[in-house]
């Protein structure tokens, strides 16, 4: 075969395989245990009886339904996430340790940081989405330096008299 021949049926895989934008992501549902399918249809019931808005007290009553079925979808996608990255870092059993060590901190930090935010003020909130905007960083990301914790963020006694000797 030759090379311009072999470049031409590239370009047309490439084509056919490019990504699909979507903003949904499917499970199979014969991936489910049964006792974990059947949560999820009497979820289903209550939807098709009350539609996506039912009242308080059946929101209530079933809260415990919905906060399981939501950590048995968080955890299948993370078996997932977890199982691709193993065999796409291809890596030995320390790289694997290295890789869920780093993942899972990133989720314990991640649960540090919102519990953090969900304690602002709406204003505070909205401001920081403002600046956000206005600064280009809200689809924009960055590497968090290493080390950073609370206390980097705390002010330090020399910053503040030098703060207070400005304002003077």
């Amino acid at each position: 075969m030759k090379s311009w021949h072999l470049n031409r049926r590239v370009d047309d895989l490439s084509e056919k395989m490019k990504p699909v934008s979507s903003d949904v992501i499917r499970l199979d549902f014969d991936s489910f245990s049964e006792p974990e399918k059947q949560l999820f249809r009497k979820i289903w019931e209550i939807q098709e009886k009350y539609g996506s808005s039912p009242p308080a007290d059946v929101i209530e009553a079933n809260a415990e339904l919905v906060f399981k079925a939501r950590e048995i979808i968080g955890r299948r996608v993370t078996e997932l996430f977890m199982f691709v990255m193993k065999e796409l870092l291809g890596g030995d059993e320390v790289e694997e340790w290295y890789f869920k060590l780093h993942f899972y901190n990133f989720f314990e930090d991640l649960k540090e940081c919102l519990a953090n935010v969900r304690k602002w003020s709406e204003k505070d909130r909205e401001e920081f989405l403002r600046d956000m905007k206005r600064d280009g960083m809200i689809n924009k990301v960055f590497r968090i330096p290493r080390g950073f914790n609370a206390r980097n963020a705390v002010k330090s006694k020399k910053r503040q008299k030098r703060k207070d000797d400005d304002r003077a």
